[in-house]
């Protein structure tokens, strides 16, 4: 005969093991007994009109590439949808489940939707990472981790002062709008990590909108997000134009060589150009080939044509000074004193030719002050254009 005591220990087991099954896993038994049972995957959600759905994206990283016009994403995706079929609310005690989660999401109906200007689209793992959570009332989302590469074309007739819009399209493939509606629920469907950043930019603003499609075969739901982003100036100011202004500087240095010292004037004249010039190529090789000039372009080509003129001016003051060394010559050498006594009152004779003998003494220094004014009233319209405009 049984011990009493034996059979109340029995008893406690049983109840134990009773009670420890918890709501959330009756409602997982529930939800894998009705795919197995009454679920079909190949039909989509019944309803009226086509299948809401919802979309939500996280910016975990992103990486700009100016030079190849490309942008790199690392992105958390979400799809959220309502499919009644899985629905467990008439299950007892469904109140104190807040969802049943899957990490196999094939035995359902999925959306079918994929990223309209992406090159790559790459999961970031092996086995990728998603997951899949219904909830009592048949709501799902889907989460899942991708690493997107995708186009970003890029205006550049402002760089670097341009501010550029890269596009995430996530479109539907083979489901119309009468089957499938993606949208992004709202602003707060974007979000981006905290620290996250650009090389180079800056992210100002960011809107979704949306971008069906129309083609032979029927219309095809699609959404996007723009993001605007603009470029940090600071950089281009500390690497280039800095660089550029202290050459056409240094360049005019050689106002303050005496005329006599012809080669020194050259040199630092000559030097600035070469440099500025093997600069312009180098750092150009290094941006987007693109088939017109950007301001950055305009800046240099106008700080290389000051430096040209600049050893313009050196070459033909070196011309006009050994001139006047030959005609002071020849006047010293010359017997003939009533030439030089008619050429005195031939500069003397008119205020027009007074002027024009002041002005040909004077020619240098005009030509100082007209090259730099012009450069510093460049450099002022410059500015005010592209940085005072934004």
């Amino acid at each position: 005969m049984e011990s009493p005591w034996l059979m109340l220990l029995m008893m406690m087991v049983m109840a134990s093991q009773s009670s420890a099954v918890t709501p959330v896993a009756k409602a997982t038994t529930e939800v894998a007994r009705i795919l197995t049972e009454d679920y079909d995957k190949k039909i989509r959600p019944p309803g009226h009109g086509g299948t809401q759905v919802k979309l939500q994206v996280y910016f975990r990283n992103i990486d700009i590439d100016d030079v190849t016009m490309e942008a790199n994403f690392d992105i958390t995706f979400r799809m959220l949808w309502n499919d009644s079929r899985l629905s467990y609310l008439s299950m007892p005690g469904a109140e104190n489940v807040d969802y049943v989660s899957l990490l196999d999401p094939s035995p359902l109906w999925l959306p079918d939707p994929f990223f309209k200007n992406a090159e790559i689209t790459q999961y970031k793992s092996i086995h990728p990472e998603l997951y899949l959570r219904i909830f009592p009332d048949g709501n799902i989302i889907y989460s899942t981790r991708i690493s997107l590469r995708q186009s970003c074309p890029m205006d550049l007739k402002r760089f670097p002062h341009d501010t550029q819009t890269c596009m995430i399209k996530v479109a539907s493939y083979g489901y119309t709008t009468k089957d499938v509606d993606l949208k992004f629920g709202s602003l707060s469907s974007v979000e981006f990590g905290s620290g996250i950043h650009a090389d180079r930019f800056r992210f100002e603003e960011y809107n979704t909108e949306i971008c069906n499609s129309i083609t032979s075969t029927g219309e095809y739901s699609c959404a996007q997000v723009n993001m605007k982003i603009r470029r940090e100036f600071g950089t281009y100011l500390i690497e280039c134009y800095i660089p550029c202004m202290f050459l056409v500087v240094v360049a005019w240095f050689s106002f303050l060589v005496p005329e006599g010292q012809f080669v020194g004037r050259v040199l630092l004249t000559l030097v600035p150009l070469i440099a500025l010039t093997s600069f312009s190529n180098a750092y150009k090789g290094s941006l987007a080939s693109v088939p017109y000039a950007t301001a950055m372009d305009t800046f240099i080509g106008v700080s290389l044509c000051i430096l040209f003129l600049t050893l313009v001016y050196v070459i033909l003051c070196n011309a006009r000074t050994a001139k006047k060394g030959e005609e002071q010559k020849a006047s010293v050498s010359s017997e003939e004193d009533g030439e030089v006594k008619a050429a005195s009152r031939e500069v003397e004779g008119g205020w027009m030719r007074r002027l024009a003998h002041q002005m040909k003494e004077r020619a240098e220094y005009i030509s100082r002050v007209t090259l730099m004014s012009v450069y510093f009233f460049f450099l002022f319209v410059y500015f005010v254009a592209f940085c005072g405009t934004g």
